[in-house]
């Protein structure tokens, strides 16, 4: 019975692929948009080691992005939401002044 053996760095690019994902759809989520940074560097990180291992598919490429896109658009939308955070308690403090 022959085994199934993936490439090296395939699981790599899949795990990147999937955080790269969920990081994406997390950043539309207000503060969870700071775990779409967590989760956006951790799938750089393991789109960088797929590639260390030589895979060099668009699975890693993909991956590589989303992660990238979730990481800066989970950073922006965090900042906004801590923003308006902020000028919603500016703005309560001055309707008592």
């Amino acid at each position: 019975m022959p085994e199934h053996t993936s490439p090296p760095g395939k699981s790599n690019a899949t795990a990147s692929l999937v955080l790269g994902i969920i990081a994406v759809v997390f950043w539309f989520f207000g503060y969870s948009s700071l775990l779409s940074v967590v989760l956006g560097i951790i799938g750089l990180v393991q789109a960088s080691k797929a590639r260390e291992l030589g895979y060099e598919d668009s699975i890693r490429t993909a991956g590589f992005v989303l992660s990238l896109i979730g990481l800066i658009g989970g950073a922006l939308a965090f900042m906004a939401c801590a923003a308006c955070v902020g000028l919603a308690g500016i703005a309560g403090t001055a309707a008592y002044l």
